[in-house]
């Protein structure tokens, strides 16, 4: 079983979670950097989706988070940004970064294409 864990911060959208159920997949969602980080310390997901709040305060905590698992697929969501913002986020070597609106399948294809370069690398 796949384990997703989702960091979403904004209470009101759960559509980013139905658009990830599945009964080969465990979904945590947390809603603070505090949940987040006891969950990471838990169990390791397979797949992190992190949806940026603040980009400056989530570079410094996704920095942290590459530098302790290296390998670990991060799926990023956010807003257009500009040049510098985008080599910041290009240096945590994401797997893929979702513009805001995301397309419904947008999501979906990006966690199945992490689970399976994730479980190549296994």
């Amino acid at each position: 079983m796949s384990r997703i864990l989702i960091f979403d911060p904004n209470e009101h959208d759960t559509n980013r979670l139905s658009l990830l159920t599945d009964k080969a997949q465990e979904v945590v969602r947390c809603r603070d950097r505090h949940a987040l980080l006891k969950a990471l310390s838990a169990q390791r997901p397979d797949v992190l989706v992190y949806v940026v709040q603040s980009l400056l305060d989530d570079l410094v905590l996704l920095s942290s988070l590459r530098a302790v698992a290296p390998t670990l697929p991060i799926i990023m969501i956010g807003g257009p940004t500009d040049l510098e913002s985008r080599r910041s986020i290009q240096e945590l070597r994401p797997t893929y970064y979702g513009v805001l609106p995301l397309e419904p399948s947008e999501l979906r294809d990006a966690v199945r294409g992490a689970l399976q370069r994730g479980s190549g690398r296994r």
